[in-house]
């Protein structure tokens, strides 16, 4: 066999190939050394290489360049590879700089969206987008955006691949504002809104927020599965959501996040509305008074958690909220519980651990309970103790709060994993 024969003999086929580069998608500089060997490993390469790209200013993780900068380079490349286009599916852009300080001389990066052309052109180039997330490092107003800026944007935001975007630290000036912005999406199924306001429209005499007639039904806009509400100011949310004409079909509402939002009232007739659909429910009501969710009328609940910082209604929030699960919640199979409070400031574990002990709570798979403390510690030490009935089942994970490793799994949080990175 001559040496042309045997080096074919021993070439994997290129789907084999494909396949092993698969697995290295969270390997960067494997990657970069993949797409390198040959033309063959150039494709797969790329379509993890470029699967995401961040827009951020400098800071230890993404490395020393400017946001400016990495635009510039971008667009360069796209347009001399435009066949890259096709692998960007991830667009995460954060305007201001998180090594700005306000005393330093140093301020080249905190304002650049809006200068920084290239940007422009990318929102216009990107074809391939499937999720957006445009935050800043300080408030972004809406109407502080220059009109080009805005159509340019409008363009990324009609793409028909586009399904999900996260909104962080924006200010819309009204109610109206934000529905313009939201329709020109033609597919959106996860939305995300995080220390956002959304400013009155008027007074609001002229919002219908009734259910529209029996029998007529309005013309509604693509179903939303995800929804997050984190530290968000919305005055009309329940029209929004609810009205005879909402701008959102909330019929097919899957996963609901929210924590810290003003009207508890509006967040209840969400989960009644929603009904049987919700999957999954991450609530953190922050300094809302304890209000007995009836989660019965949510039967397709798969997982809830709950997030509490205030230990004189964290307890009283846990039990009041899981003492609504009946046997129409056939489907749930996980809870997790994170108390940010000292252990030893919350009261009635043992009150807890009867209510995981009842009929409703017996069939769950996973139980992760995280407490403000060393696992060492007496205070942790103790709220298992009193929690023995529970502690005794294998369904249940005790971990430290505040300890990157030991972190609630994924599995409870909402599956906006799907959306978000």
């Amino acid at each position: 066999m001559d040496t042309s024969e045997h080096s074919m003999a021993l070439r994997l086929p290129q789907e084999l190939v494909d396949h092993i580069i698969d697995h290295l998608h969270d390997e960067l500089m494997t990657l970069q050394n993949c797409a390198r060997v040959c033309r063959a490993w150039t494709p797969a390469s790329r379509f993890h290489l470029f699967a995401k790209v961040s827009l951020k200013a400098a800071s230890p993780q993404n490395g020393p360049a400017l946001p400016q900068e990495r635009c510039k380079r971008l667009h360069a490349l796209l347009v001399q590879c435009p066949e890259i286009i096709s692998n960007i599916r991830e667009l995460e852009v954060c305007e201001g700089s998180p090594l700005h300080h306000p005393y330093s001389d140093v301020q080249s990066s905190t304002t650049w969206v809006t200068t920084e052309r290239t940007l422009t052109a990318l929102f216009k180039m990107l074809t391939h987008v499937k999720r957006f997330d445009f935050s800043a490092t300080s408030l972004q107003f809406w109407t502080l955006l220059p009109p080009t800026f805005q159509n340019a944007l409008y363009a990324l935001l009609s793409l028909p691949t586009l399904s999900y975007i996260r909104l962080h630290s924006w200010h819309f000036p009204s109610f109206s504002t934000l529905v313009s912005f939201l329709s020109h999406c033609q597919n959106l199924r996860a939305f995300a809104l995080s220390s956002t306001n959304i400013g009155n429209d008027g007074d609001g005499s002229d919002l219908d927020i009734t259910p529209a007639p029996e029998g007529k039904e309005e013309k509604r806009a693509t179903p939303l599965e995800v929804l997050t509400l984190d530290f968000v100011s919305f005055a009309y949310l329940e029209y929004w959501l609810l009205g005879r004409a909402a701008m959102v079909d909330i019929r097919y509402l899957r996963e609901l996040r929210v924590s810290h939002f003003h009207d508890v009232e509006i967040i209840e007739k969400l989960l009644l509305a929603v009904g049987d659909t919700l999957e999954h429910l991450h609530l953190k009501p922050g300094i809302w008074n304890v209000r007995p969710f009836n989660l019965s009328v949510n039967s397709g609940l798969r997982s809830i958690r709950l997030t509490l910082d205030d230990p004189a209604t964290a307890m009283e929030w846990t039990i009041a909220l899981l003492s609504t699960i009946t046997g129409n919640n056939t489907a749930l199979e996980r809870v997790g519980l994170e108390f940010y409070a000292d252990p030893k400031k919350i009261t009635g574990w043992s009150d807890l651990d009867s209510l995981f002990m009842q009929p409703g709570l017996g069939s769950l798979k996973q139980v992760e309970i995280g407490l403000f403390a060393i696992p060492t510690h007496g205070d942790f030490v103790a709220v298992k103790e009193e929690m023995n009935g529970l502690a005794g089942k294998d369904c249940v994970r005790w971990y430290q709060l505040g300890i990157k490793s030991q972190r609630s799994s994924r599995q409870l949080t909402p599956r906006i994993s799907r959306y978000e990175s």
